[in-house]
């Protein structure tokens, strides 16, 4: 009895092999400098770091590469995604295997024969129907779903229709095929059976059907070869980058953790031609930075998360990564990525840096780097934005951002000193250090919280003292690119908290805490940092803080970006209150991981970027739509936000409260 078998070029012509091999010359051509280019760029340092941190790194590529786990938190598109990329994964196996036996056939041998063929073969039918159903829907979805995320795009729209085409005439040839040629395994291709049983059933000519099966033999073959050769050139190129780029990310580092691109205390070791920090010009990007440019997909959730983009700032992250990618496709030339309105400078200075778009990135892309490296090279050549050179100003000359003399901050210093603190360094010796910050110093409503949370502290027993000299940590001279400016700061501040021998310190400030934190160990600094939400709720589960009266309010808590999204603090300030309150903790419809920024962030505290409306407005707007009456902070400058969108939305009896200023009141029973 005859096994079955694969048959390489079926009842084609007998030069079809030649002229296909001719054929496929040029397309390979086309494909190879289209790859050359992307090596240039980035191919030889991605082949270098290959081979590094390989454990870590497969763990990583598993979780958001092959099971797509930030793609899947959109259901149904990522559902779609997953499928299709489970179909092309299948097809492209499957496709290797038959080239392999027909390669293995030339010299005597057969792979694909019996029940192996039987099982591939069905497998192939099986993929290739899933896959070119996805493709079908998310050609569907992009026309009337998601039109206002990503439009419709027609460099896409014909990416996926040539896709759906190569899946479609896959099953005719193959149905052509079976109708012109029945073996006894013919049913093992369910779809292939299935379009020559219909052929049949209309009694459909075999000359007609002959001449169909080589015309659409050729015209799948050429857009398959098509779809292959320019995949360097289109925004398929995302299937190779994308992995690359998930595979070579560095998860282990803290999201809020910025590079650091010199040492001032090694810059006499680097010539002055050498020095470079950041990038506006195309030739500065890093290896990195290009490769991350090109695995963008174009998907738009960066964009749909972005709150300077929903306030109607000129920002929008995917817009900023695909100008990118557009002035990388011209790299014969050497761009400035802010000139003639590529990126426009307004959009890079309206980043609130909250790192929602990082978090929502598949493919594991930080626009928020991005931007900060653009900040950083403008501020290197001088050309800082006329409306943040008071900030940086400020730091240089009074140490805080908003100018406030040294006598101003000791006012502070004195009210605390009242309540127990101890002053450092002349004291002694405390357990905590309480690093009040420098809004605590600039502004009475949060010098309140600073008060309240001190007081909880003491209540608790424990020993807490804070600077005399305090000193900006130096995050708002980073975040706008100033880094010589931060590091002036936190050389000088590390000097000082090594010098108390201090080893835990504490703060309100998700700003501060991130610096002290994350960015501070660079420099030397050896101690743990607290969230002062985190030190209340343990102290609550501990038994050292007691409640005396649970209020009855509808409340809900704001994730400040930076405590929560960045440093991945949730659970703590909901303990807090939710031990506090005698009803339910009300929750955000974005809430935790996919929390709504305030819009201080990124030194938009300091100084106005046109939006047709603020983010606190919006944020406000949607603690009102839950029907909470106080919405709980646990950041100063989110208060501040809130505070003056109440004030300008004159909303009456609307509340903004610190997560500490709500447990004080239940502690002490009264309003302090």
């Amino acid at each position: 009895m005859l096994q079955p078998f694969r048959e390489s070029f079926t009842l084609m012509p007998h030069y079809t092999e030649i002229v296909f091999y001719l054929v496929l010359i040029p397309f390979t051509i086309i494909l190879v400098v289209g790859l050359y280019k992307h090596y240039k760029l980035y191919g030889r340092c991605v082949i270098e770091e290959l081979a590094r941190h390989c454990g870590q790194r497969l763990k990583v590529f598993l979780r958001y590469g092959l099971l797509q786990a930030r793609i899947l938190s959109d259901r149904f598109m990522g559902s779609l995604h997953v499928t299709l990329f489970i179909g092309v994964a299948a097809l492209f196996i499957g496709t290797c295997i038959v080239f392999l036996d027909h390669m293995i056939e030339k010299f005597g041998g057969k792979l694909l024969v019996g029940d192996i063929y039987l099982v591939i073969e069905t497998l192939l039918d099986f993929f290739g129907l899933l896959f070119m159903l996805s493709v079908a829907v998310l050609l569907v979805s992009r026309v009337f779903r998601y039109p206002s995320r990503i439009g419709v795009r027609v460099q896409y729209m014909l990416v996926l229709i040539g896709l759906f085409y190569v899946g479609v005439s896959g099953f005719l040839v193959e149905g052509f095929r079976i109708f012109l040629k029945q073996v006894p395994w013919s049913s093992y291709s369910f779809m292939g059976a299935t379009i020559a049983d219909v052929l049949s059933y209309f009694n459909i000519h075999l000359e007609f059907v002959y001449g169909l099966y080589v015309t659409v033999w050729w015209s799948h073959a050429l857009t398959a070869l098509m779809l292959i050769a320019f995949l360097p050139y289109s925004n398929l190129i995302h299937i190779l980058t994308s992995s690359m780029n998930i595979y070579l990310s560095r998860p282990a580092e803290p999201a809020g953790k910025l590079t650091t691109p010199l040492n001032i205390m090694t810059l006499g070791e680097v010539g002055e031609s050498e020095l470079r920090i950041g990038f506006k010009r195309t030739r500065e990007m890093n290896w990195r930075d290009a490769l991350g440019v090109y695995a963008c997909t174009d998907c738009g959730r960066c964009e749909e998360s972005c709150p300077a983009y929903e306030a109607g700032s000129a920002l929008s992250p995917r817009k900023l990564i695909q100008s990118l990618k557009f002035l990388l496709d011209k790299s014969l030339e050497d761009r400035d990525v802010l000139a003639d309105d590529a990126i426009k400078e307004e959009a890079v200075w309206a980043c609130t840096t909250c790192h929602a778009c990082s978090w929502k990135c598949p493919v594991l892309i930080s626009p928020t780097k991005y931007v900060i490296e653009i900040r950083r090279a403008t501020v290197f050549e001088g050309k800082m934005d006329e409306r943040v050179y008071p900030l940086v100003s400020n730091i240089a000359r009074m140490s805080n951002p908003f100018g406030i003399p040294e006598y101003e901050k000791k006012k502070l210093i004195e009210e605390l000193k009242g309540i127990g603190v101890k002053v450092l360094p002349n004291n002694g010796d405390v357990e905590y250090l309480y690093w009040l910050g420098c809004a605590a110093f600039y502004d009475p409503r949060v010098g309140k919280v600073a008060k309240a949370t001190i007081r909880l502290l003491k209540e608790a027993g424990l020993s807490v003292g804070v600077l005399i000299d305090e000193k900006c940590t130096g995050d708002p001279a980073r975040r706008v690119g100033e880094e010589g400016r931060f590091q002036e700061q936190a050389y000088a501040n590390v000097e000082k908290i090594m010098g108390l021998k201090v080893k835990k310190i504490v703060t309100h400030c998700p700003h501060c805490y991130n610096t002290l934190k994350n960015e501070y160990k660079e420099f030397g600094l050896e101690a743990e940092v607290i969230h002062h939400t985190q030190l209340l709720s343990k102290l609550l589960e501990d038994g050292r803080l007691r409640i005396k009266k649970r209020l009855e309010a509808y409340a809900v808590l704001h994730d400040s970006c930076y405590i929560g999204r960045v440093n991945g603090i949730y659970n703590e300030p909901r303990h807090v209150l939710s031990t506090v309150l005698s009803g339910r903790l009300l929750e955000f419809p974005r809430s935790r991981e996919n929390s709504f920024c305030c819009g201080a962030g990124g030194c938009n505290y300091w100084y106005h970027i046109p939006r047709v409306k603020r983010e606190s407005l919006i944020r406000v707007e949607e603690a009102i739509s839950i029907g909470a009456k106080i919405l709980v902070t646990e950041c100063p400058y989110c208060l501040a936000m809130f505070e003056d969108a109440v004030r300008v939305m004159n909303l009456e009896g609307f509340i903004v409260k610190d997560v500490a200023e709500i447990l004080t009141t239940s502690v002490f029973d009264k309003e302090i």
